[in-house]
């Protein structure tokens, strides 16, 4: 029980403690922040504050003692606004404008104070300051309208690049640096309103220091980022065609036209890369078997624009085109042979392959601008003639024929 009571008068005694407290911190604490808050955002409070502090001894006196007091603050206003209204207009309007800037409150008392002291001075420095600021806005209005033009500029010659034949952008791009006709940085900003596409297709046909150069003066670098990993992507895109042109050359040219023969497996450029890395002929004999005219005419011209943007002229497709026309008529003239010999029994169409293969006769030759040479001799012919035949048909014909000239014929047949 005792007990109980002791804990009892502890809480009571707890209590009156926090009531205590916040008394404090009602009575003393609250009045402080509001003197502080008023000291120093109210002068005339200021002011009074200070005068009494300074009357405290010790340092505290002296510290509140170096404040200036209300009258002296005004002489130094005062100071300051006769040596502003003795200054020329242009300079007190300069140093008034710094005031304005840093202190709005010293600046509306200086022009009180500037304004009673000689009110014409002052009306001529604030108009000076008022036609300052409009030419600041006028000529900041002016700089922006030039960067819009600039920019509506750039983006009219971007549109027009964009909408021009590759090998003419590039040839006029080319021309304009070498004729120091336009800057890079020029060119550089109209490349970067371009899609990045259409931009890194134009960069990759450009020698690779000026693609660099025009890269620098790209002011976004995210946008300088993403057409350098097009770059790249299209460089190494580059380098897995040519590998499979390569590849291609070795195959017969009837296999390869389910891969190259339309644009199912690729896009027109990456085609245009393939056929221009192949052998010559090679390209022509596979062409010459497509049957689309219109997708061989497409191809032929986008081949014709890549020679033109790299080589600067092009000696590729008019070779192609002369070879594509010799392979049509052989495989004419083969097919209509073949007609003809497929109505014969087998013992005339073996007297006939005997003449062929053994014939003498001077083989047609047709060179082109490259050095290369298609070359047809009757052997040749004769070897085709019996490819297009049925296989019973051949069999019955080399049992027609000598042993020796059989078994070489049957050779020729297996090769490809």
């Amino acid at each position: 029980m005792a007990k109980s009571n002791i804990v009892e008068k502890e809480k009571k005694s707890m209590g009156i403690g926090k009531i205590l407290g916040t008394v404090v911190v009602v009575f003393i604490t609250i009045p402080l922040m509001i003197m502080s808050i008023l000291y120093f955002t109210n002068d005339n409070y200021k002011f009074i504050i200070n005068q009494y502090l300074s009357k405290i001894s010790g340092p505290i006196g002296v510290y509140f003692e170096s404040y200036p007091t209300r009258d002296e603050k005004e002489g130094q206003k005062r100071e300051v606004a006769k040596y502003l209204v003795n200054l020329d207009i242009e300079s007190a309007s300069d140093k008034l404008t710094i005031i304005q800037k840093e202190d709005e409150k010293l600046y509306a008392d200086l022009l009180k104070i500037c304004t009673q002291i000689n009110g014409n001075q002052t009306n001529k420095i604030l108009e000076y300051m008022r036609q300052s600021a409009i030419k600041k806005d006028v000529l900041s209005s002016i700089i922006e309208q030039i960067k819009g033009d600039q920019i509506k500029e750039l983006q009219e010659k971007a549109k027009y690049y964009e909408t021009t034949a590759l090998v003419n952008a590039v040839e006029e791009i080319n021309d304009n640096l070498t004729s120091e006709m336009v800057s890079y940085k020029n060119i550089g900003l109209t490349l970067e309103q371009m899609k990045e596409e259409n931009a890194a297709e134009i960069l990759k046909y450009l020698d690779k220091d000026v693609a660099i150069r025009l890269l620098s003066n790209y002011q976004s670098k995210n946008k300088r980022k993403k057409v350098d990993e097009l770059l790249r992507r299209m460089e190494e895109r580059e380098k897995e065609l040519i590998n499979i042109a390569n590849i291609y050359n070795v195959e017969k040219a009837e296999k390869l036209l389910a891969d190259i023969g339309d644009e199912n497996n690729y896009k027109p450029e990456e085609l245009s890369i393939v056929y221009r890395n192949m052998d010559r002929l090679k390209a022509a004999q596979i062409l010459s078997k497509i049957e689309d005219k219109n997708f061989t005419y497409k191809l032929l011209e986008q081949i014709k624009n890549d020679e033109l943007i790299v080589n600067g002229k092009d000696t590729v497709t008019s070779d192609m085109m002369s070879a594509m026309k010799i392979y049509r008529e052989y495989d004419q003239e083969i097919d209509e042979l073949t007609k003809v010999y497929g109505k014969m029994e087998p013992t005339q169409i073996g007297a006939v392959i005997t003449k062929l293969f053994k014939s003498r006769n001077m083989p047609k030759k047709y060179a082109f601008q490259n050095g290369e040479e298609i070359i047809i001799t009757d052997q040749e012919i004769a070897v085709n003639i019996l490819k297009k035949l049925k296989e019973k048909t051949v069999a019955e014909i080399l049992a027609t024929l000598d042993s020796s000239l059989a078994s070489e014929l049957s050779k020729k047949l297996t090769l490809p």
